[in-house]
């Protein structure tokens, strides 16, 4: 079976599940579509983890008439208009705090999509760039030095659920959170995977997790000592970025 079509691999990074039985099985054994998945979910993270750092402005028209172009939209489509301004508060140095599950729950009731613009130009930025995408996920892979290792158990919500977490790093710094987890969630609902604070009151998203197991690089600015929790929690696909309430299995880094 030839590669999945890149648009597919872009919709996967963005958190849209696979449905074609032949394309599942394809990615779950193909190094390189999975590669491809983890570099173009990585852009999306970039973008999902400005929200916050500043207003949200509305770009010219040229930026929608480019990515219309690249995505072979039709002509006369135009982009959904986002109220302006849309400000979240946050502060430049810290990730915004989880506050209570309870607040998570009620926020995420009353916010919109308004990520959709910037996950679509993500996902045109990615595509245009897939030439150099392919190139990275052809070349050899450093496995790192184990440097943390966590059980994750499961929350009471979620009784049976189970999970490892483990932290390499590579020879470059970079350091990978290694992550598996035996737990189904149900239809329009996908599993993120986090790192929190021992108080719970900080958190930082690390991206999607879509299959029984991957990995995610862990920005370099970021201190294991105080984010030293892996949370892996259930999220509505509601364009809403912050963390939902619903944890699946959580644990704590031996750092």
């Amino acid at each position: 079976m030839e590669h999945t079509d890149p648009d597919a691999l872009a919709l996967v990074a963005l958190g849209e599940p696979l449905t074609d039985p032949r394309v599942i099985e394809h990615v779950s054994q193909c190094d390189s579509c999975r590669h491809e998945i983890e570099a173009l979910r990585s852009t999306v993270s970039v973008a999902r983890s400005s929200i916050g750092e500043a207003e949200l402005l509305s770009p010219p028209a040229r930026v929608w008439q480019s990515v219309r172009a690249e995505l072979g939209l039709a002509a006369d489509l135009e982009p959904t208009v986002v109220p302006a301004p849309v400000t979240v508060a946050a502060a430049a140095s810290a990730p915004a705090p989880v506050a209570s599950l309870d607040a998570a729950r009620e926020r995420r009731s009353n916010i919109r999509r308004f990520i959709a613009p910037i996950a679509a130009s993500a996902a045109a930025a990615a595509l245009v760039a897939g030439g150099v995408l392919w190139w990275g996920a052809a070349a050899p892979r450093d496995a790192g030095q184990l440097i943390a290792s966590a059980q994750l158990d499961a929350l009471p919500d979620w009784p049976a659920a189970t999970g490892q977490a483990t932290v390499a790093e590579r020879a470059d710094g970079a350091r990978v959170v290694q992550v598996s987890l035996d737990a189904e969630v149900g239809e329009g609902v996908v599993r993120e995977v986090w790192l929190l604070t021992e108080n719970v009151d900080g958190l930082i998203s690390l991206g999607y997790l879509t299959g029984a197991s991957g990995e995610f690089v862990v920005p370099a600015s970021v201190d294991l000592a105080r984010f030293s929790v892996v949370d892996i929690s259930a999220e509505p696909l509601d364009g809403d970025p912050t963390h939902s309430g619903d944890s699946i299995v959580r644990g704590a880094l031996d750092v």
